[in-house]
């Protein structure tokens, strides 16, 4: 269990070789006020997101989060975590390939109770019209690095088009010199008979 602001800074800090950014933090034994946990991600585990998101570049990665014991709207006992991030990022068109900047920024709330207590048991489908998300808390650590990382896969556009990007292709359409329908388009063929009925 975590105790002292030494212990903390050592659990939340210490990487986990299997995820990219992992702070784990026990939840066991929380004070009253919660517990504050600031994350910087490493250049190291910046770029092992890139990898993980398929994005160019990756800096200044920090998020804070507060943790404390509350309760959902209908009364049962949970985890609070509160959570605001934000990052650099370099993102891929996906119109011209080419690499732009774009910064990421978000904030959540997410409520960690006991697999039983979830409604239907169901702690993989969250409803997003839903004012309170709730994941099953499975075991006594939340890796609050995981979670911030997942999140900041939800803030990133999934089909990203640097600015100005998408009236180009628009732009080459009506603007190109092929603009009589071609010989053997069956629509210029129909037009054609119609004007020898």
């Amino acid at each position: 269990m975590l105790h002292s602001r030494a212990e903390v800074c050592v659990a939340v800090n210490q990487i986990n070789p299997e995820t990219e950014l992992s702070r784990p933090l026990d939840v066991t034994d929380l004070p009253s006020q919660g517990r504050n946990v600031p994350v910087q991600a490493s250049p190291v585990e910046c770029a092992a997101l890139c990898r993980r998101f398929g994005l160019d570049a990756l800096h200044n990665f920090s998020a804070y989060l507060l943790v404390e014991r509350a309760r959902t709207k209908e009364g049962t006992r949970a985890i609070r975590v509160h959570g605001s991030f934000s990052a650099d990022a370099r993102q891929i068109c996906v119109v011209t390939l080419e690499g732009f900047a774009v910064h990421v920024a978000d904030e959540f709330d997410i409520y960690f109770v006991p697999p039983a207590e979830l409604p239907d048991g169901e702690g993989d489908m969250i409803d997003p019209g839903d004012e309170q998300s709730l994941e099953p808390l499975v075991s006594p650590e939340i890796d609050l690095g995981e979670l911030l990382a997942q999140h900041m896969a939800l803030a990133l556009d999934p089909y990203p088009r640097r600015p100005g990007a998408d009236v180009q292709p628009a732009a080459a359409a009506t603007d190109g010199p092929n603009l009589a329908p071609a010989a053997d388009n069956p629509f210029a063929i129909l037009g054609q008979l119609k004007h020898k009925m």
